[in-house]
Parts: structure tokens; C-alpha cells; sequence
């Protein structure tokens, strides 16, 4: 297709299908941006389309596949960092470098709000680096001679809520509950296994998980103990 439309970008590429059946193209020619054949993006998804046509469930168009990763350094002292998000990036770069010859593409505090620094003595930073580099760094970094803690970061927002666990804030990645818990009950089983013990329940909810199906099931928020689930847009938590 990409020699039909007389591309005039590398044409070498490998292919490699997941067990999800999901595509993924790789260019061979390392020195040429991936982002270079985005024009590109709709005609190859046609192509896939016509040479293996998927009925109901037909090929996405292709996008350009994550590149950098964030990591969060923990620990690090507070009295030795610049205040100055701006002047951060350097100075954290700059002792990446020092520690283990990676650059980093960005960095930010994880919590930036300065009144709450002000009560610590250690504090955590972001950095972004090319996915080639994240072993280098999860490994743990030596700043200010002493080896910090390094992590993937996960993003959330005060109306985040954890899968596993069903509290406000937190990734359901870094949850450090050891069971489960129920969005519909707050039992110690995920919401796939909920079930009604009612064998007469209406709306089969002793088949499937189903939030108040009868009187012999009801409701329990994990969050703030009222009778409703744990996605309750209303719960006071």
C-alpha cells in the first residue's frame, strides 16, 4: 500500500499480532519518526480491512503506540531541591545523568502543592524516559548518595477509584490491599464473583453480578457505609 501510494519514506517494517489479536507495526529504519507515517495510518487500516476482514469486530485505525513512560523517584530530600518546578528539570536530569548516563525527558513533583512540602522532609518526583531506558531506572537511582526507590507512576484525580478496592484517590496498581472488596456489597470478592443468594432473585442476580436485584441483597458502600454501591455518584466520600 505505502509503495502504491508513492511513499516516499522507508518502506521496511515487521509485523507482530498479541494474543489479544491486536497488530503492531514496527519500522525497521530507527533513524525515521514512526509519527513520519501518520498520513499513512488510514490507508493501512483499509488495507488490513480488505485483506483480513474481521466482520463485527473490524480493525481500529492504527495509532502511534506509547514511546516514554513516567517513574516516580521516591525519598528524595526536599532541603536539596530547587522549589521551582522550572529549575527541577535540569537539576534532576542532570543527576540522572551523573548516576546512570539516562536522559530524561521531563520531570515534576508527583504532589505539587508547596504548603504540604513545607510539612516533609523527603518528597517524590516524576520523571518521563524512553521505554529503552525504564530498566535502567527501576533498578533504583543513587541521588544525593543514597539509592532511591523508583516506580512506574500511575496518574489519578480525586474521583479516581480503585478497582481492587474501591477507595477514592488511589491506582488500583499500587493498592496494597491483600483482598479484594465488592463495589456492590463491600464483601471480600470482586464484583464478577457477587451474587445473590436468593435462587428466586429477580433480574437473575443469582446468575450475575446485579446491584440491588431483592431485599436479600442489598447494597453496602466500602466508602461510607450507606446503603448504596460504591460508585454512588451521591456518596459523601
Amino acid at each position: 500500500m505505502l509503495h502504491e501510494s508513492n511513499c516516499l519514506l522507508p518502506l521496511g517494517s515487521s509485523a507482530t499480532v498479541n494474543p489479544g489479536g491486536a497488530i503492531s507495526l514496527t519500522v525497521t529504519e530507527k533513524a525515521t519518526p514512526v509519527a513520519s507515517y501518520t498520513p499513512y495510518f488510514v490507508s493501512i487500516t483499509k488495507a488490513l480491512k480488505q485483506s483480513f476482514p474481521l466482520g463485527n469486530n473490524p480493525w481500529c485505525t492504527l495509532a502511534v503506540a506509547q514511546t516514554a513512560l513516567q517513574l516516580a523517584i521516591h525519598g528524595l530530600p526536599l532541603r536539596f531541591l530547587p522549589q521551582d518546578e522550572e529549575e527541577l528539570f535540569p537539576y534532576i536530569r542532570q543527576a540522572i545523568l551523573n548516576n546512570k548516563a539516562t536522559p530524561v525527558l521531563s520531570a515534576r513533583y508527583l504532589n505539587p502543592n508547596g504548603d504540604s512540602q513545607s510539612t516533609k522532609q523527603a518528597t517524590s518526583v516524576v520523571v518521563t524516559v524512553d521505554l529503552q531506558h525504564v530498566s535502567a531506572l527501576t533498578w533504583g537511582v543513587f541521588i544525593h548518595s543514597q539509592k532511591r526507590k523508583v516506580e512506574l507512576a500511575f496518574s489519578t484525580k480525586r474521583t479516581s477509584q480503585c478497582r481492587k478496592c474501591w477507595r477514592y484517590r488511589q491506582a488500583h496498581q499500587l493498592c496494597p490491599t491483600t483482598h479484594p472488596r465488592c463495589p456492590i456489597c463491600a464483601l471480600h470478592h470482586t464484583r464478577a464473583c457477587h451474587r445473590c443468594q436468593n435462587p428466586k432473585s429477580p433480574m437473575s442476580g443469582n446468575n450475575k453480578p446485579v446491584a440491588s436485584c431483592c431485599p436479600t441483597s442489598p447494597p453496602h458502600c466500602c466508602n461510607c457505609g450507606n446503603d448504596y454501591t460504591a460508585t454512588f455518584k451521591e456518596c459523601p466520600a
